[in-house]
Protein backbone atom coordinates (compact mmCIF):
# COMPACT_ATOMS: atom_id res chain seq x y z
CA UNK A 1 0.00 0.00 0.00
CA UNK A 2 1.35 3.58 -0.93
CA UNK A 3 0.19 6.96 0.52
CA UNK A 4 0.67 9.96 -0.84
CA UNK A 5 1.36 13.23 1.22
CA UNK A 6 2.08 15.38 -2.39
CA UNK A 7 -1.24 16.92 -1.92
CA UNK A 8 -0.35 17.94 2.04
CA UNK A 9 3.07 19.05 1.41
CA UNK A 10 1.62 21.32 -1.07
CA UNK A 11 -1.07 22.79 1.09
CA UNK A 12 0.76 23.02 4.17
CA UNK A 13 3.74 25.20 1.68
CA UNK A 14 1.20 27.24 0.05
CA UNK A 15 1.65 30.31 1.68
CA UNK A 16 5.28 30.44 1.70
CA UNK A 17 8.48 30.93 -0.52
CA UNK A 18 9.57 27.14 -0.29
CA UNK A 19 12.84 26.47 -0.78
CA UNK A 20 13.43 22.73 -2.05
CA UNK A 21 16.13 22.36 -0.09
CA UNK A 22 14.16 22.78 2.85
CA UNK A 23 11.16 21.38 1.43
CA UNK A 24 13.21 17.97 0.69
CA UNK A 25 14.40 18.18 4.50
CA UNK A 26 10.96 18.64 6.17
CA UNK A 27 9.58 15.94 4.35
CA UNK A 28 12.23 12.91 5.08
CA UNK A 29 12.01 13.87 8.61
CA UNK A 30 7.84 14.22 8.96
CA UNK A 31 7.54 10.87 6.75
CA UNK A 32 10.27 9.16 8.82
CA UNK A 33 8.64 10.39 12.11
CA UNK A 34 5.21 9.58 10.88
CA UNK A 35 6.19 6.39 9.84
CA UNK A 36 7.39 5.65 13.31
CA UNK A 37 3.58 6.62 14.57
CA UNK A 38 2.22 4.06 12.61
CA UNK A 39 4.26 1.58 13.85
CA UNK A 40 3.14 2.62 17.25
CA UNK A 41 -0.66 2.74 15.62
CA UNK A 42 -0.25 -0.96 14.53
CA UNK A 43 1.34 -2.02 18.28
CA UNK A 44 -2.28 -0.71 19.41
CA UNK A 45 -4.24 -2.20 16.51
CA UNK A 46 -2.49 -5.73 17.48
CA UNK A 47 -3.18 -5.43 21.23
CA UNK A 48 -6.89 -4.27 21.18
CA UNK A 49 -7.81 -7.18 18.30
CA UNK A 50 -5.78 -10.25 19.63
CA UNK A 51 -6.20 -12.01 22.67
CA UNK A 52 -2.61 -11.86 24.63
CA UNK A 53 -0.72 -10.93 21.61
CA UNK A 54 3.33 -12.46 22.31
CA UNK A 55 5.95 -9.92 22.94
CA UNK A 56 7.61 -11.48 19.37
CA UNK A 57 4.19 -10.39 17.60
CA UNK A 58 4.21 -6.79 19.06
CA UNK A 59 7.83 -6.30 17.68
CA UNK A 60 6.99 -7.82 14.41
CA UNK A 61 7.05 -4.15 12.65
CA UNK A 62 10.06 -2.73 10.68
CA UNK A 63 9.87 0.71 9.65
CA UNK A 64 12.13 1.91 6.75
CA UNK A 65 13.41 5.70 7.14
CA UNK A 66 13.07 8.46 4.45
CA UNK A 67 16.61 9.38 3.38
CA UNK A 68 18.00 12.62 1.46
CA UNK A 69 17.74 10.13 -1.52
CA UNK A 70 14.18 8.65 -1.45
CA UNK A 71 11.65 10.63 -0.35
CA UNK A 72 9.70 7.73 1.39
CA UNK A 73 9.24 5.83 4.71
CA UNK A 74 8.52 1.67 4.49
CA UNK A 75 6.42 0.43 7.57
CA UNK A 76 5.57 -3.18 7.26
CA UNK A 77 5.45 -6.95 8.88
CA UNK A 78 8.90 -8.44 9.01
CA UNK A 79 9.15 -11.46 6.54
CA UNK A 80 12.07 -12.71 7.75
CA UNK A 81 13.14 -14.85 10.47
CA UNK A 82 15.85 -16.89 11.31
CA UNK A 83 14.48 -19.52 13.71
CA UNK A 84 10.81 -18.40 13.62
CA UNK A 85 7.66 -18.06 11.38
CA UNK A 86 8.13 -14.35 10.10
CA UNK A 87 5.04 -12.13 10.93
CA UNK A 88 4.03 -11.48 7.63
CA UNK A 89 3.20 -15.24 7.65
CA UNK A 90 1.67 -16.12 10.35
CA UNK A 91 -0.28 -12.86 10.24
CA UNK A 92 -1.75 -13.30 6.76
CA UNK A 93 -5.01 -14.64 7.12
CA UNK A 94 -5.53 -12.07 10.33
CA UNK A 95 -4.76 -9.55 7.38
CA UNK A 96 -6.67 -10.94 4.36
CA UNK A 97 -8.33 -13.31 5.48
CA UNK A 98 -8.27 -17.30 4.09
CA UNK A 99 -6.37 -19.99 5.59
CA UNK A 100 -3.64 -19.81 8.56
CA UNK A 101 -0.56 -21.02 7.25
CA UNK A 102 0.97 -24.14 8.72
CA UNK A 103 3.45 -23.54 11.55
CA UNK A 104 6.54 -25.26 11.70
CA UNK A 105 5.81 -28.07 14.70
CA UNK A 106 2.92 -28.47 12.28
CA UNK A 107 4.81 -29.30 9.20
CA UNK A 108 7.35 -31.16 10.63
CA UNK A 109 4.69 -33.52 12.20
CA UNK A 110 3.19 -33.84 8.65
CA UNK A 111 6.65 -34.47 7.36
CA UNK A 112 6.48 -37.61 9.89
CA UNK A 113 3.34 -38.22 9.22
CA UNK A 114 1.98 -37.83 12.46
CA UNK A 115 -0.67 -35.04 11.47
CA UNK A 116 -2.64 -35.52 8.39
CA UNK A 117 -2.61 -32.90 5.61
CA UNK A 118 -5.40 -30.19 6.14
CA UNK A 119 -5.21 -30.38 9.53
CA UNK A 120 -4.15 -27.68 11.99
CA UNK A 121 -3.14 -27.79 15.47
CA UNK A 122 -5.15 -26.43 18.81
CA UNK A 123 -3.97 -26.84 22.57
CA UNK A 124 -5.88 -30.10 23.90
CA UNK A 125 -7.24 -30.03 28.00
CA UNK A 126 -3.59 -31.00 28.96
CA UNK A 127 -1.54 -28.77 27.15
CA UNK A 128 1.34 -26.91 28.82
CA UNK A 129 0.66 -23.45 27.83
CA UNK A 130 2.87 -20.31 28.45
CA UNK A 131 1.91 -17.72 29.29
CA UNK A 132 0.22 -16.25 26.22
CA UNK A 133 -2.33 -19.29 25.97
CA UNK A 134 -0.11 -20.97 23.11
CA UNK A 135 1.41 -24.16 23.53
CA UNK A 136 4.28 -24.30 25.54
CA UNK A 137 7.90 -24.46 23.86
CA UNK A 138 9.83 -26.81 26.02
CA UNK A 139 6.37 -29.25 25.11
CA UNK A 140 6.54 -28.60 21.89
CA UNK A 141 10.12 -29.54 21.98
CA UNK A 142 9.43 -32.66 22.91
CA UNK A 143 6.76 -34.33 21.07
CA UNK A 144 8.82 -33.49 17.88
CA UNK A 145 12.07 -35.19 19.57
CA UNK A 146 9.39 -37.92 20.11
CA UNK A 147 8.35 -38.53 17.05
CA UNK A 148 11.68 -37.85 15.57
CA UNK A 149 10.56 -34.58 13.51
CA UNK A 150 13.69 -33.21 13.30
CA UNK A 151 15.45 -32.97 10.34
CA UNK A 152 18.10 -35.88 10.63
CA UNK A 153 20.82 -33.63 9.25
CA UNK A 154 23.03 -31.68 11.64
CA UNK A 155 20.44 -32.31 15.08
CA UNK A 156 20.27 -34.86 16.99
CA UNK A 157 17.65 -33.93 19.47
CA UNK A 158 14.94 -36.84 18.02
CA UNK A 159 14.51 -39.23 20.79
CA UNK A 160 16.38 -42.63 21.34
CA UNK A 161 14.19 -45.66 22.29
CA UNK A 162 15.92 -45.34 25.20
CA UNK A 163 15.17 -42.59 26.33
CA UNK A 164 11.00 -43.06 25.41
CA UNK A 165 11.75 -46.35 27.21
CA UNK A 166 12.60 -44.07 30.00
CA UNK A 167 9.68 -41.64 29.76
CA UNK A 168 7.34 -44.58 29.49
CA UNK A 169 8.81 -46.13 33.17
CA UNK A 170 8.98 -42.71 34.94
CA UNK A 171 10.85 -42.20 38.14
CA UNK A 172 10.29 -42.73 42.34
CA UNK A 173 8.95 -38.30 41.71
CA UNK A 174 7.72 -38.53 38.01
CA UNK A 175 5.00 -40.46 36.50
CA UNK A 176 5.73 -42.61 33.03
CA UNK A 177 3.92 -41.50 29.97
CA UNK A 178 3.78 -41.97 26.58
CA UNK A 179 2.87 -40.37 23.34
CA UNK A 180 0.65 -41.22 20.31
CA UNK A 181 -1.33 -39.91 17.66
CA UNK A 182 -5.22 -41.23 17.34
CA UNK A 183 -8.98 -41.30 18.27
CA UNK A 184 -8.86 -43.13 21.61
CA UNK A 185 -12.26 -44.66 21.94
CA UNK A 186 -13.19 -43.40 18.59
CA UNK A 187 -15.17 -40.36 20.18
CA UNK A 188 -12.59 -38.37 21.18
CA UNK A 189 -11.00 -36.04 18.19
CA UNK A 190 -8.10 -36.96 16.39
CA UNK A 191 -4.82 -35.67 17.95
CA UNK A 192 -1.66 -36.43 20.06
CA UNK A 193 -2.22 -38.05 23.53
CA UNK A 194 -0.38 -38.87 26.69
CA UNK A 195 -0.99 -42.17 28.22
CA UNK A 196 0.32 -41.09 32.09
CA UNK A 197 0.83 -44.56 33.93
CA UNK A 198 -0.54 -44.99 37.79
CA UNK A 199 0.31 -47.84 39.87
CA UNK A 200 -2.96 -49.10 38.94
CA UNK A 201 -3.94 -48.32 35.67
CA UNK A 202 -3.32 -45.67 33.14
CA UNK A 203 -5.24 -42.34 31.94
CA UNK A 204 -5.32 -40.64 28.61
CA UNK A 205 -4.52 -36.89 28.59
CA UNK A 206 -5.48 -34.92 25.17
CA UNK A 207 -2.28 -32.96 24.49
CA UNK A 208 -2.68 -31.58 20.62
CA UNK A 209 -6.43 -31.88 18.70
CA UNK A 210 -6.18 -31.75 15.07
CA UNK A 211 -8.45 -29.63 13.72
CA UNK A 212 -9.31 -29.28 9.61
CA UNK A 213 -7.87 -26.26 8.13
CA UNK A 214 -10.85 -23.08 8.42
CA UNK A 215 -11.09 -19.87 6.63
CA UNK A 216 -10.53 -17.00 8.76
CA UNK A 217 -12.12 -13.74 8.30
CA UNK A 218 -9.66 -10.78 8.05
CA UNK A 219 -9.57 -8.44 11.41
CA UNK A 220 -6.35 -6.68 11.29
CA UNK A 221 -6.71 -4.14 8.72
CA UNK A 222 -3.12 -2.71 8.81
CA UNK A 223 -3.76 -0.07 6.06
CA UNK A 224 -6.72 1.53 7.58
CA UNK A 225 -5.08 2.18 10.60
CA UNK A 226 -1.92 3.45 8.45
CA UNK A 227 -4.26 5.79 6.23
CA UNK A 228 -5.50 7.21 9.38
CA UNK A 229 -2.04 7.77 11.27
CA UNK A 230 -0.71 9.55 8.59
CA UNK A 231 -3.89 11.85 7.63
CA UNK A 232 -3.98 12.62 11.34
CA UNK A 233 -0.38 12.95 11.97
CA UNK A 234 1.79 14.19 8.87
CA UNK A 235 0.55 17.43 8.55
CA UNK A 236 1.60 18.33 12.13
CA UNK A 237 5.00 16.29 11.91
CA UNK A 238 5.68 18.23 8.33
CA UNK A 239 5.12 21.67 10.42
CA UNK A 240 7.46 21.28 13.17
CA UNK A 241 10.18 19.78 10.39
CA UNK A 242 9.21 22.70 8.04
CA UNK A 243 9.65 25.12 11.19
CA UNK A 244 13.51 23.34 12.09
CA UNK A 245 14.32 23.38 8.50
CA UNK A 246 13.58 27.37 8.11
CA UNK A 247 15.67 27.68 11.53
CA UNK A 248 19.20 26.09 10.99
CA UNK A 249 18.62 27.35 7.52
CA UNK A 250 22.27 28.66 6.07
Amino acid sequence: MAINVNDAIAQLTRHTTADQKQVKFATRVALTRTGKKVEKAEVREMRDIFKSPTPYTLSSLFVRPATASNLSVEVKLKDFAAKATPAAVFLAAQLKGGTRGQKRFERALQSVGALPTGYRIVPGAAARLDAYGNLDRGQIVQILSYFKAFPEAGYKANMTAKRRAALARGTAKKQGFVYFVGRPGDRLPLGIYQRVSFARGTAIKPVMIFVRSTVYQAIFDFEYVAQQTTDQEFPGEFAQAWAEAQRTAR
